[in-house]
């Protein structure tokens, strides 16, 4: 299984060669992860409303590119779960045929250590 989720792309997105600027991909790979906790009920509207396992930071972000993104428009995100770990999970993701790679984020308390996921993020992770 996915999740497949349609971001809209803006003008002011494109470098000056009217393409998707590169750093935008990660965004908008950050906005179907988002929308992916919000459809199993983790949404949130203030910083102190997350849940616990919403509180996580980026470890690793690879971006292959594939072609270029050359106007505003729908870009659609792909999410797949790849591997789960004690504290850390690592997602593939492709961007249409634009762009793909994988992003591995890492649970961690309100100190900033790393904490295991939850039984509530397994069954999410293993049903993605």
């Amino acid at each position: 299984m996915s999740f497949k989720w349609d971001s809209p792309v803006y003008f002011d997105e494109l470098d000056l060669n009217g393409t998707l600027h590169n750093t935008r991909f990660a965004l908008h790979v950050e906005r179907a992860q988002s929308a992916l906790f919000e459809q199993f009920g983790k949404g949130w509207e203030r910083f102190g409303d997350r849940d616990d396992d919403l509180r996580y930071v980026v470890r690793e972000l690879r971006i292959e590119f594939l072609a270029a993104f050359t106007s505003p428009g729908i870009l659609p995100v792909e999410l797949t779960a790849e591997k789960i770990g004690t504290t850390s999970a690592v997602y593939g993701f492709r961007c249409g045929h634009y762009a793909r790679g994988h992003r591995v984020i890492v649970k961690v308390d309100a100190d900033g250590r790393p904490a295991p996921w939850s039984d509530w993020y397994r069954t999410m992770f293993t049903q993605l």
